[in-house]
Parts: C-alpha cells; structure tokens; sequence
C-alpha cells in the first residue's frame, strides 16, 4: 500500500511561486495596515470601525484553522456522512450563538468603556486586576500552543510539496503572521483575514467538485459507499465514531463555548454597530456552513476514489484530491488555502496574546502610568516575541495537531462562565468568578489527564462547565457583592 509520500507528487516551482506571492501579498497588507495604525485602539480593536464584510470574515476565518481543511476532512474519511451531521451545525452557530448570548452586549460595553480586550471586560465587571491578570495567563497558556498547531500544518504541507525538512515550513509562516501582525496589529490580521477567507472558500468549492468528478458522480458515490460499508451512509458511521455523546460535545465545543475564546469574542469589540453585527453574523454564518459543509463532503467522497489512507496519512485527503484532479499551478493555490486557514487563526492568536501582556498585565498592572503609545510600541516587539516562541512550539511538536487544538479550545471554554453569569446575573461576584473559573479549569485538567470516565463519554469540557457554573453559583451566593456603580454600568437599558 502505497504511503502519502509516494502518492504526493512533489510540485516545488509552482507551489514555490505561488506561495511566495500569497505571502507577498500577505506581508503587503501589513504594511498598508501598519500606516492606518495610529495608535492602541487602531492595533487591537481597529477603533471600533470594522464593517461587516471585514468582520464576518475575519470571524470566520478565526474559528476555521489548519484542521477544518486536514483533520475534519480526515473524521469524515474515516466515518462517512456522519462526520457532516456534527461538524456542519458546530460551526454554522460558532457565531450565531455567541452574537446572541454575549456579543451584542459586548460590543456595547466595549463601545462605551473603551473596552480593548476581554480581561478588560473581566476586569471591570468584577472590579478585580487579579481576575485580569488570571485571565491574561491563562489565555497565554493556551493560545501559544494553538499558534504552535497551526504551523505544524504548513511545516507538514512544505515537506510533502517539496521535500524541505518540515521546520521550514513552521517557521516561514510564522514569520509572515508576525511581520504583520507586528506592523498592522488587528487591522493587518482583519484585513488579510478576508482574503484568506475568501481563499478557504474556493479550495472548499473546488475541491468538492474534483473530488464529485474523481468518484464518478453522486450516485455512483452513494452506491460505492453503500457497497463498501453502509455505515458509511449511516449515523453514527464506520465504528460508532459519532455516537450521541460525542454528537453533542462537538457541537458544543465548536459552538456554545465560542463564548470562552478571547480571539473570537474580541471581534465583538471591532464592530461599528448592531446593524455591522448582524450582517457580520449572517455572512460569517453562511461562509462557515457554506465552505464546511464542501470540505467535509469531499473527504467522504475520496473514501471511493483515494482508497486505502490509513493513520496520518487521513491528514492529507484534500492534497491528494486537488493534486490529481487540478493543474499544478492551480493545486498549490488552493493549498494556499489551507494554509490560509492556520494562518487565519495565528494572527487572532497572537494579536490576543499580545494584548494580554502589553494591555492587561503591564500596563493595567505592572505600570498604570505607561501612555497608548508606549504600550503600541511595546506590543510590536511583544508580537515578535510571542511569534518566536509559538514558532519554537510548532517545531518541537508535542503532540498531534488536532489534539492540541482541542485541548486549548477546551481550556479557554471554560471562560464561557464567568462571561455568561456576567451579562446575565447581577448577583455574580469577583470571589464567585473566581471559584467558577479554578473550579472548572482544574476539573477539566483532572478528567483530560488522569480520570476520562468522569466524563461518561462526552468531552470533559462539558461536566468541567457545568462544576464551574454551579461553583460560580454557589460561591457569589454567599459572597460581598459588587457596588452599584458597576451594576449600574453594566446592566443599564
């Protein structure tokens, strides 16, 4: 049986020509991006000006990363249609439901008060800097290795294309991401989110009609399948991969605990208006079930046409479908693409953690006297750092990129507490977010690393959520409660 080193067919002068002028183009943007940004608003919430094509993208192509073009793909290869009836609702509420639950009204708070990250939000809802600054370290903590995953991607995609030693590939994108991150800050990663996204959105369509084209239709798809497994066109699929409980914790995850993701939820704090809002949240929507629901499909169709990938090598169905059925020059494009969706994804990350530090401990708590524009100075090279060091992630590898991904996510989701007891609960306390958020991170740590069967099947971010909401709950029950000045700040009509 043949392995994806021997079926990939190494493509390095196109593929080489057209990702040296998508990063060009890339670090162009950047640079366009750094003359628009005068100062700390413009380089982490672009002053509240987004519209809603720059931010329906740029939230689409936040939640979308390396593995919504390589691993999820891969599940549906391994599973069948299955796969689609988890991963397509998931994403398709990844922004609706926060829009609904929390966005409105962050993008309100963030308007009035000036709000730049979401420790800001935290930090004066509760009047605690030490919530701020838990925050801050926490989402440190686990949007490093998120960066790290995605460039685990590119270095995987360099190496089969071209036969370079896969660190090059981790570090080149890493490069760029920083280089305008670091000069345009959040307008740079909006920006360049755009045409990322509308990158992602053609591989997805392409790829479904090559891999429909390589199958030989629809029906003789269907009929293959059938032939070969009919689990394949059943629920839960091949192995029982999706049954019920998974079902939920996937869709969940992907969706509802979007509301605990500070890259995500900060987007909220770029938008002009309620009307911006809702036409970001319809064409964010639509772009993610639109290009999922294709990406996805085709990893089912090549169970026909690619045959017999096993282990990792699932990872590359959608290389091997567009590098059989499409050009060279147009195959390197579009893996472009998925490399546009890690890409997507780090500059979030990086523009969120930069903010954690240069925003929310340093000058909120190391030095309140530092201006704006010592802070905006301080967050390029902060950027910098940063970069380098989810770079150094990235080639040290840890684990498997998927895994990583799911396992950050799943920390940050435990932030969904304190936000939702926020908006909704006058009565939610400092002491009582504080024992929702230690409570429930160290309940998930324990089910992830030492007693999985607490979980009873489904993710552990679930029962985690759950302990910390009743935690929360119960503590700001029996806790000094806040003044009415923030009440009234925060819950007036």
């Amino acid at each position: 049986m043949n392995t994806v080193a021997e079926m990939i067919k190494p493509i390095p002068g196109p593929f080489f020509t057209v990702l040296i002028g998508y990063f060009v183009l890339m670090a162009v943007i950047g640079y366009v991006s750094a003359r628009q940004t005068n100062n700390l608003k413009d380089f982490f919430v672009m002053s509240g000006k987004a519209g809603a094509i720059v931010a329906g993208f740029a939230y689409f192509s936040t939640q979308y990363s390396m593995s919504t073009f390589m691993g999820v793909p891969a599940s549906c290869y391994k599973a069948g249609f299955s796969g689609l009836s988890i991963s397509v609702p998931g994403v398709a509420f990844s922004i609706i439901l926060p829009a609904i639950f929390v966005g409105r009204k962050l993008m309100q708070l963030g308007h009035k008060n000036g709000f730049l990250t979401l420790a800001d939000y935290i930090a004066d809802r509760y009047e605690s800097k030490g919530l701020r600054t838990m925050q801050a370290l926490l989402m440190i903590l686990f949007l490093i290795p998120m960066m790290g995953a995605q460039t685990i991607g590119a270095g995987l995609i360099l190496r089969t294309y071209t036969g370079l030693p896969e660190w090059v590939g981790i570090v080149a994108m890493g490069i760029i991401v920083i280089m305008y991150c670091m000069t345009g800050g959040i307008r740079g990663a909006m920006l360049t989110d755009v045409i990322q996204g509308g990158l992602m959105v053609a591989t997805a369509i392409v790829t479904f009609v090559v891999s429909v084209k390589l199958g030989g239709g629809m029906e003789a798809i269907t009929s293959k399948l059938a032939q070969m497994n009919p689990e394949y066109l059943t629920h839960p699929g091949v192995g029982k991969l999706y049954g019920y409980r998974n079902y939920v914790s996937q869709i969940l995850l992907w969706s509802f605990f979007s509301i605990g993701q500070p890259a995500l939820c900060t987007k909220f704090f770029t938008m002009k208006n309620h009307r911006v809002l809702f036409k970001a949240v319809i064409l964010g929507s639509l772009g993610m079930c639109f290009a999922a629901t294709l990406i996805e499909w085709s990893g089912t169709n090549a169970i026909v046409s690619i045959a017999g990938l096993k282990g990792k090598d699932i990872d590359f169905v959608v290389p091997l479908i567009l590098q059989r059925a499409v050009s060279p020059v147009i195959s390197s494009l579009l893996i472009a693409g998925i490399m546009a969706a890690g890409m997507s994804s780090i500059d979030s990350y990086l523009i969120s953690s930069t903010g954690a530090i240069t925003r929310d401990i340093y000058q909120s708590i190391i030095n309140p006297q530092a201006t704006d524009k010592d802070v905006l100075r301080l967050s390029r090279w902060v950027t910098v750092i940063v970069g380098c060091i989810a770079i150094f992630f990235g080639v040290s590898r840890p684990a498997a990129i998927f895994d990583i991904i799911l396992f950050s996510y799943g920390g940050l989701g435990i932030w969904a507490t304190p936000m939702l007891w926020g908006i909704y609960w006058k009565g939610a306390t400092k002491l009582g977010a504080y024992a929702g958020v230690l409570v429930g991170e160290a309940v998930y740590l324990y089910i992830t690393l030492a007693a999985k069967q607490l979980a009873f099947g489904f993710h552990p971010l679930i029962p985690a959520w759950i302990v910390s909401m009743a935690a929360m709950w119960i503590v700001s029950l029996v806790t000094p409660k806040l003044s009415k000045e923030t009440i009234a700040r925060h819950f007036a009509a």
